[in-house]
């Protein structure tokens, strides 16, 4: 227990430091994107809670509690996925004459790689978040509970990210939870059906990756 307490600490702490370095380069160089740090912070949320509970399972009442509370930021990570539609491609590059002119200030590249360095990050954490709770329920090492549970949270993810990012819905809105239901019932296209499809199938599909890339 006390070595995987440590490696988590380990982990935290890096991921931290990883955290302030790429807001720090926002800051630092007045790029207009301080709203994915604010962002990238609500994804630390379910991360911590989840490691606690994943290294204090004995604690139970407690990590059920921590793990609603993390579920309900845990599609915040996706979310910031949805921010790279902020990326203009015309600073970047402009077509004249069917001649394509990169722009060669290095600030915009910086900006680029902050962007996708702290949306990266947040995935991360994401995935992170998850594994935690399969170790707290104690079906890592079982693939097909794993595989249901990531059925479950790619359906949840695909709902908050169709709640959050056209309707405006916040983590902390689950207030609102007649009016959410009420729209979810009622108030759904065939469309907003197939956009919460899409989202759950990208929460599904990068989980896969990540889950490769650790087992290899």
């Amino acid at each position: 227990m006390e070595k995987i307490n440590r490696s988590s600490y380990s982990k935290l702490i890096l991921y931290t430091l990883i955290y302030i370095a790429i807001s720090s380069t926002i800051i630092h160089f007045q790029f207009n994107k301080r709203y994915l740090i604010f962002n990238c912070v609500l994804s630390f949320i379910p991360y911590i809670l989840t490691s606690f509970c994943a290294n204090n399972k004995n604690k139970k009442l407690l990590c059920v509690l921590l793990t609603l509370i993390a579920i309900l930021f845990y599609p915040n990570a996706l979310y910031m996925f949805t921010d790279l539609t902020h990326i203009k491609t015309s600073d970047y590059y402009t077509v004249i004459d069917g001649i394509v002119n990169y722009n060669m200030d290095y600030l915009v590249w910086i900006k680029l790689g902050a962007e996708v360095a702290i949306v990266t990050l947040s995935l991360i954490l994401s995935y992170e978040s998850f594994i935690n709770i399969l170790k707290t329920v104690n079906c890592y090492i079982h693939k097909f509970a794993s595989f249901i549970i990531l059925i479950f949270f790619s359906g949840i993810t695909g709902i908050a990210l169709y709640l959050g990012r056209f309707l405006r819905f916040n983590s902390w809105d689950i207030l609102k939870f007649k009016e959410i239901i009420g729209h979810l019932l009622y108030n759904m296209s065939r469309n907003d059906y197939i956009l919460i499809l899409v989202f759950a199938t990208i929460h599904f599909i990068i989980t896969l990756l990540f889950f490769n890339l650790k087992r290899n």
